[in-house]
């Protein structure tokens, strides 16, 4: 009788298991990242047309010093994700979050020598429709709004503070691989494009005494990779 009420219970154990876990339709996650692409380059070149691609030395101290212009990435990017899984295999969700796409320094030896130093970012905010394959795999697309800007952080002694904003509406792919299956915490892999458009920006480091980086139309298409916990409930 034992025997038969353990392998009677057994079964039901595991189907209410189971019937728990396919009731957790929504999942939250945050993400760390980096991105691809942007308009760095663009920005390089321009430096260099405008002859922002002086050698900097080690200075008094001695050091080997720089070749401009360069772009580095050391700032983190981060997004916040939001799902909820309707009829297998569809969900819906909703992205957002903020990408440095970099810092570009740029140098010119005249009038003392100056230093450009831009920086980049990008704040998005996407809804997303997604085909789900076993809970694990994702993929989805979906129209997005996206708030781009760029500013001059070299020192100004005027104090007077230099940026460009614009409001872009485009589109993005999202990819995204999540494991372990259905369970209440996850570790999730996310790759996504955006297409974000064009954007006008400059001109940078206005001033009577120096040769300023003229207005130029950059590209802010980039892509994300990241990684990051979540939780269902």
């Amino acid at each position: 009788m034992i025997s038969s009420l353990i392998i009677t219970a057994s079964p039901a154990q595991k189907t209410e298991i189971s019937d728990t876990l396919k009731k957790k339709n929504w999942a939250v996650a945050m993400y760390l990242g980096w991105k691809i692409g942007g308009p760095c380059k663009q920005i390089e070149d321009a430096m260099v047309t405008n002859r922002f691609d002086d050698y900097k030395g080690g200075g008094w101290f001695g050091g080997t010093g720089t070749s401009h212009p360069y772009t580095d990435h050391i700032k983190p990017s981060w997004m916040i994700s939001a799902n909820y899984n309707l009829k297998s295999p569809f969900s819906i969700g909703i992205v957002g979050g903020k990408t440095n796409l970099g810092c570009i320094h740029g140098y010119k030896i005249e009038t003392f020598g100056h230093p450009l130093d831009i920086d980049f970012s990008v704040i998005n905010f996407s809804p997303i429709f997604s085909y789900n394959l076993y809970d694990i795999l994702r993929i989805g697309i979906g129209p997005s709004v996206y708030f781009t800007k760029a500013w001059e952080s070299s020192y100004h002694a005027e104090g007077v503070d230099v940026e460009y904003k614009h409001t872009k509406v485009g589109f993005l792919i999202n990819f995204g691989l999540r494991i372990p299956q259905k369970s209440l915490l996850f570790f999730e892999l996310n790759c996504q494009y955006r297409y974000v458009g064009k954007a006008e920006i400059g001109p940078f480091n206005e001033n009577p005494y120096r040769d300023a980086l003229q207005k130029i139309e950059v590209k802010y298409n980039h892509a994300f990779i990241g990684g990051g916990f979540g939780v269902r409930f």
